[in-house]
């Protein structure tokens, strides 16, 4: 039947769980702060928070071709037949195209596939929660992947922040959209649109935010028979709350998940404080 490997990048590490299976392995993004060099896995939430409120000097970058070969052949070393690679959107981050060049190099046997939703970060981690525990239970290669594909055939991801300068920075707004934005207070939902972040909506409340996030909820009850909700807050825990209070009270069969962590690369982007949802179905 085979053994199956996951692997994953560091971004999707915002689920515990995922950290508990010994079929999982992890390659890092890196994040250069001030002109030093770090690891994902070496920073910190509290480090993150800091850097952030401080407006330090940051930037990313993707893993190495060499980062994914050296995992994949410890995948080699311990008996695994195949190794199952995803990463975050590749609109959004070269980490893909490291991986596909990284297949190329493996000189093992091994059986690699490399795959990257339209989704990043929360959104990978919601539909991997279900698919590790299918790898957990026995399910062979071939409907593991079949499992895949359903899980993310139409995934969604959007927030809300309450800060628009890291969306500026990072080149989703230009100077005018973000000083416009900040002066009038105006809070953006962005939502991942065929792999990219892309500002959707600009909305003068938390509340009228939620009931964006609603409405996207409402779709998947209504379309799917199962629905797997993962609602992410960055310090704004009233809101998070408001959110999945009344989405327990509307909806009776929803999976719903809290998640209050994103990597410090998506800290670099999005900054410190928002909320948001992410939704697989199937």
């Amino acid at each position: 039947m085979g053994k199956i490997g996951l692997l994953i990048d560091s971004t999707t590490h915002t689920s515990e769980v995922l950290k508990s299976y010994d079929f999982i392995k992890t390659v890092y993004l890196k994040v250069v702060i001030d002109d030093q060099e770090y690891l994902e896995k070496d920073l910190s939430r509290e480090q993150m928070e800091s850097f952030v409120e401080n407006s330090a000097k940051m930037l990313t970058s993707q893993p190495s071709p060499t980062d994914f070969v050296d995992t994949i052949n410890e995948f080699h070393e311990e008996g695994y037949s195949h190794v199952i690679v995803v990463v975050l959107s590749d609109k959004i981050s070269g980490t893909f195209q490291s991986a596909l060049l990284a297949k190329t190099m493996v000189e093992s046997d091994i059986e690699v596939t490399v795959h990257s939703p339209q989704a990043a970060s929360f959104g990978v981690a919601n539909g991997l929660r279900l698919l590790a525990k299918d790898i957990k239970s026995g399910m062979d290669y071939e409907n593991v992947m079949k499992r895949y594909y359903k899980l993310f055939e139409e995934p969604f991801i959007a927030f809300t922040l309450s800060n628009l300068k890291h969306l500026f920075k990072g080149g989703r707004l230009n100077r005018v959209q973000a000083l416009i934005g900040t002066v009038l207070r105006i809070k953006p939902i962005v939502q991942m649109v065929e792999g990219k972040l892309k500002m959707v909506q600009k909305e003068r409340t938390n509340i009228a935010c939620q009931d964006f996030f609603l409405e996207k909820i409402d779709y998947y009850v209504n379309k799917y028979e199962n629905v797997y909700l993962d609602i992410i807050s960055l310090n704004m825990e009233k809101w998070v709350q408001s959110l999945k209070d009344v989405v327990e009270e509307k909806y009776e069969n929803i999976h719903i998940h809290m998640t209050d962590y994103v990597s410090p690369v998506f800290y670099v982007h999005l900054g410190n404080k928002g909320f948001g949802v992410s939704i697989i179905a199937y």
